[in-house]
């Protein structure tokens, strides 16, 4: 009598091989989701950083004044400037009323393993006092926590660190000297 099927020993291995392709697979795919988590972050921060001071020229903006009409905050008017995703960032006072900032957002997995989505720290900051506009990659908390930490240690913060050189703070003064008047 002759059998048509698979043995154990087959099915065995077969199991073996997919459990060994899903251990080299399942990493890879989460470093793949993280890199396009900073990639997208990266965009953001330079498209920001090239629309505030658009606006604020175009619009004739004093950021060392009150809030603009229609926005609770400067964090707030800065993510609609950089028309910034709100999943994806988060508007705030960074350490004190005088910089507010804005900070992005990533899924990131916690002490205890689980995962959430948490902010990485106000990487881009107003200086209410000054005027300026402040990009400061080290702010990025996660890598020894920035002085306006989010709290935040995973993975997504980490690698949006590493994605910045040493000397990559940039601050561009926004406010105007009163030299050019309309």
């Amino acid at each position: 009598m002759k059998r048509s099927g698979f043995s154990m020993i087959e099915l065995v291995f077969v199991i073996v091989i997919l459990g060994v392709l899903a251990a080299v697979a399942v990493p890879r795919f989460v470093t793949t989701r993280t890199d396009a988590q900073v990639a997208m972050a990266r965009s953001d921060i330079a498209s920001t950083l090239k629309a505030i001071p658009a606006r604020v020229f175009a619009e004739n903006i004093d950021p060392t004044a009150s809030t603009p009409t229609g926005f609770s905050s400067w964090g707030e008017w800065m993510i609609d400037t950089g028309g910034l995703d709100r999943g994806r960032w988060k508007a705030g006072n960074s350490g004190t009323s005088n910089n507010p900032g804005i900070e992005p957002l990533g899924n990131v997995v916690t002490q205890s393993g689980s995962n959430q989505t948490g902010g990485c720290g106000h990487i881009i900051q107003l200086n209410t006092a000054t005027g300026n506009l402040i990009f400061d990659p080290a702010q990025i908390s996660g890598v020894g926590g920035g002085a306006n930490s989010g709290g935040n240690s995973g993975t997504f913060c980490k690698a949006l660190k590493e994605s910045y050189p040493s000397g990559s703070n940039r601050i561009i003064p926004l406010a105007t000297t009163g030299a050019v008047k309309f």
